[in-house]
């Protein structure tokens, strides 16, 4: 590619009703997306999933913008970049801001399957062509709102698996509920680091639910007390957050700290470095599966093709828009059907809807 502008955008979209965790809420997704403009008329368009502040992880969007705009950008500009090595070393020295990078990386992939006319999970050598996405369902304000919440969305959706946000005085009685009205129901649960190791009673009490994992339960960057937490429980551990390169990867898998890892690409440093994750877990026998960040539908399009890699083995958090948003930038939805989506038709909805992408900016930047 030969960049010779770039736009950087930030855009509210609005969510069907608040999606809580433990540490935050939101009644809208803030997200950041770029358009690379190439010398030869294509258009890359890339996503950042970071939030308006790092409650997740120490990036945040106007860290995002504030980095594309005075480094990034002046570093790919009216430059020849063809590989995505050549692209990694632009930011090589750059310690953390994985989803700057991302957002930089998506749109450079976006440029590749255009020039090359093959789809992003040809590129990145996914061999599936269907693959199965789960509902992520947030926290109501209280236990008993949880409850409620959490059972109308099964009702409503009929999952083939859901996940559920957990936090302490919302978790066993929270489980229980749901075991009473689905017994059989493919279910784990995610504590986005709101536990410690004192808490180990309340994970033996879920370890009894018959749970297909528990993720992140401790400290956002920790993989030490989680090899302690995995040592007693049966259940397994999939970590999270506390996995954001490929070195922290093989830490966690040496010293036996989970047995899934949750792979955001974001959060790695890319889709790249996500398939590299991937291979080295599939090397362990840890299977992955790709989370989601509720990202817009463009974000969610990259998601789909990289779940599409071999060793993505468990349901996917494919944020789906009918799912979360009141409205979207794409011009088409992506289809699922009974929990599956069929990656191949999903290869002509790379479109924005640019009347959208204009009523949900809220600031803009161009550089050149």
């Amino acid at each position: 590619m030969f960049i010779t502008k770039a736009e950087i955008y930030k855009i509210y979209l609005p969510l069907k009703e608040p999606f809580r965790i433990s540490v935050t809420s939101m009644t809208n997704r803030e997200i950041v997306l770029i358009k690379l403009y190439d010398k030869n008329g294509l258009i890359g368009i890339g996503e950042s999933a970071n939030f308006d502040y790092p409650f997740y992880e120490p990036d945040f969007n106007d860290g995002t913008i504030h980095l594309l705009k005075t480094y990034l950008i002046p570093a790919i500009l009216n430059k020849k970049i063809d590989t995505i090595e050549e692209l990694e070393a632009v930011y090589k020295l750059m310690r953390g801001n994985n989803f700057t990078k991302t957002v930089i990386e998506s749109a450079f992939w976006h440029l590749k399957s255009q020039q090359t006319g093959k789809p992003l999970r040809k590129l990145w050598g996914g061999t599936k062509t269907k693959i199965p996405a789960a509902i992520s369902i947030g926290l109501g304000v209280d236990l008993k709102d949880t409850i409620k919440r959490v059972l109308r969305y099964i009702d409503t959706f009929a999952p083939e698996r859901a996940k559920v946000k957990i936090k302490p005085g919302i978790d066993v009685k929270l489980i229980t509920a749901i075991r009473d009205r689905y017994p059989d129901l493919p279910l784990f649960v995610d504590a986005n680091s709101a536990y410690t190791l004192k808490d180990i009673s309340i994970f033996k009490e879920l370890d009894e639910m018959d749970l297909l994992m528990i993720e992140q339960p401790l400290s956002y960057n920790d993989i030490v007390d989680h090899s302690i937490l995995q040592k007693q429980i049966r259940t397994p551990i999939c970590l999270d957050e506390s996995i954001n390169s490929y070195h922290t990867a093989e830490q966690a898998i040496s010293i036996g700290a989970c047995k899934i890892i949750n792979i955001k690409p974001q959060r790695v440093g890319g889709y790249w470095q996500a398939k590299l994750v991937s291979e080295l877990a599939a090397q362990n026998n840890i299977p992955v599966w790709c989370g989601g960040m509720i990202e817009s539908g463009w974000g969610q399009l990259f998601n789909c093709h990289i779940s599409t890699l071999s060793n993505f083995k468990y349901a996917n958090d494919i944020c789906l828009t009918k799912w979360y948003f009141a409205d979207d930038i794409l011009q088409r939805e992506i289809p699922e059907k009974n929990g599956i989506i069929d990656v191949t038709k999903t290869d002509n909805l790379f479109k924005i809807d640019e009347a959208k992408l204009s009523k949900y900016t809220v600031a803009k930047i161009t550089t050149s």
